[in-house]
């Protein structure tokens, strides 16, 4: 599990963690309904090839970035993807991981911050595009990871499981 705690070396009061999330919130809500609002509208006017035009896009910014990630560091082994995916997830997401060994990561998200958005935005259809690049995203990072889940709470489900795996660890 983490919190926005983990992120800060001095000890938060808990109402300034409460105003850290809700400015999180906040920002990333009015980052998230422009960018909702801009496919829809371009749904509207060009039709759904569009929309699919920017989620295919979306991946290939996702798969392109990890790629790269994972072709600059000295390890891209599956640990450390894992370490890099929970960094990014600091104070948006609450989560418990089940696995721990070099082949073998498994995670419960109980918690995200994307999903509550798009939920509350009534846009699943596209956070899920996030949720999605998830394996894509892992894949690029180190081309010998596996990706599995079968839930996601963007679907609405009480948790995301989330499960990493690879026959062999490091440079692929």
């Amino acid at each position: 599990m983490s919190s926005l705690q983990d992120l800060v070396e001095q000890r938060l009061e808990p109402e300034t963690e409460e105003a850290i999330e809700e400015l999180l919130r906040r920002k990333v809500t009015g980052a998230v309904s422009l960018y909702v609002e801009a496919v829809r509208a371009l749904e509207e006017q060009f039709g759904p090839a569009a929309k699919e035009a920017l989620r295919s896009r979306l991946e290939e910014r996702t798969v392109r970035g990890n790629r790269a990630r994972g072709q600059a560091v000295t390890d891209n082994s599956l640990r450390a993807f894992c370490t890099a995916l929970e960094a990014g997830c600091r104070g948006s997401h609450e989560w418990e991981k089940l696995e721990d060994s070099d082949t073998r990561q498994a995670y419960r998200y109980t918690r995200c911050l994307w999903a509550e958005v798009f939920r509350e935005l009534g846009a699943e259809d596209i956070g899920l595009w996030i949720c999605r690049n998830d394996g894509p995203a892992a894949a690029a990072f180190n081309s010998a990871i596996r990706f599995e889940r079968t839930q996601t709470l963007m679907e609405g489900h009480d948790c995301c499981d989330h499960v990493y795996f690879t026959e062999k660890a490091g440079k692929a």
